[in-house]
């Protein structure tokens, strides 16, 4: 055991290191979380137990190479004199190649949308809040989560401790949404909070984005029994109030948080992998799938694609503005 110990330890420092080595080549929201004791453990799992598994959101991890454990060395600091050595080429050549596909990505949507609306219109849900507020959108908003929180249609309702209705700006032109409530948020009464929700604050502002500038939902607005994915008897009944949130905000783009919450809103049985490469659309609105944040704290390596999928996400939406905006 104290063999296997010591070999998990020569493990985490390695890692350790290598993120403090690379610290300068990516966004600090993608490596940050890399040194978290719940990421990359530094103890054995007490009283037997395993650490989390990932979802079935499956894609290849980084090999890690373990060679010989190095000489303790003393830390080094940087030669003022000497210059930052600059990024190698394939990553520059990567970048380029991100870029002209996020291009290709957005205006082929931006012609899809167009014909679709074109040739299959849709007639925007008619909300009666919003007519009862003049079309105030917040006004009608809280009117609606006033009228969600003590819904009693499934049985979800008897083991929560509150509603989980949404937060954010309703007139937000992005929308992100979840699959379901989990314990934190189930005791806080709002959406991704706790790690997952730190993390998916970072990742909105390494777009430009903070939380009040969109709006954060889930599909079910109250918490499944130890976080198990909703049914479709929840879902039938939890779905409506989903419509209405979205009637009220009229997205521009919707993205979808993790696999559950993509198949569920789209009626699919896609993987993730095959929902995060295309665009899809609800009710007419675009809509993007990526990780969900708690998948890319169990698996960082993701977070290069959730990197790539957002930024395809803000560029959209920016591309949608109505001319002269």
């Amino acid at each position: 055991m104290a063999n296997q110990a010591d070999e998990r330890q020569q493990i985490v420092g390695d890692l350790q290191a290598w993120i403090r080595q690379n610290k300068g080549q990516a966004l600090e929201w993608f490596l940050d979380e890399g040194s978290r004791p719940d990421v990359i453990p530094v103890t054995e799992p007490q009283n037997g137990e395993k650490s989390a598994a990932p979802p079935n959101e499956s894609a290849p991890a980084e090999p890690v190479v373990v060679t010989q454990k190095p000489t303790p060395v003393a830390p080094s600091r940087p030669d003022p004199a000497k210059p930052e050595p600059t990024k190698s080429a394939p990553v520059t050549d990567k970048e380029a190649a991100f870029r002209l596909a996020c291009d290709a990505f957005v205006n082929e949507t931006v012609a899809l949308t167009k014909r679709q609306a074109a040739t299959h219109p849709v007639v925007p849900i008619a909300e009666p809040l919003l007519d009862a507020h003049q079309g105030d959108a917040a006004a009608a908003m809280a009117a609606l989560e006033k009228e969600v929180r003590p819904c009693t249609a499934c049985e979800l309702s008897g083991s929560r401790k509150q509603t989980v209705f949404g937060t954010g700006n309703p007139r937000a032109d992005v929308v992100f949404i979840g699959e379901a409530p989990g314990q934190e948020e189930d005791q806080q009464g709002e959406p991704f909070v706790g790690a997952s929700g730190q993390l998916l604050t970072k990742i909105l502002g390494a777009i430009g984005y903070s939380r009040d500038d969109v709006y954060i939902c889930n599909i079910l607005k109250c918490r499944p029994p130890n976080n198990r994915d909703p049914q479709p008897n929840e879902v039938q009944h939890c779905e409506p109030h989903l419509k209405r949130q979205l009637a009220i905000l009229r997205p521009r783009v919707i993205c979808c948080l993790g696999r559950v919450a993509a198949q569920t809103l789209l009626k699919t049985d896609l993987s993730l992998g095959k929902l995060r490469h295309t665009v899809h659309f609800y009710e007419g609105v675009p809509v993007m799938a990526t990780f969900h944040p708690a998948a890319l704290l169990r698996n960082p390596s993701w977070k290069r694609d959730t990197w790539d999928d957002v930024r395809k996400l803000q560029a959209l939406s920016e591309a949608l503005q109505p001319e002269g905006n």
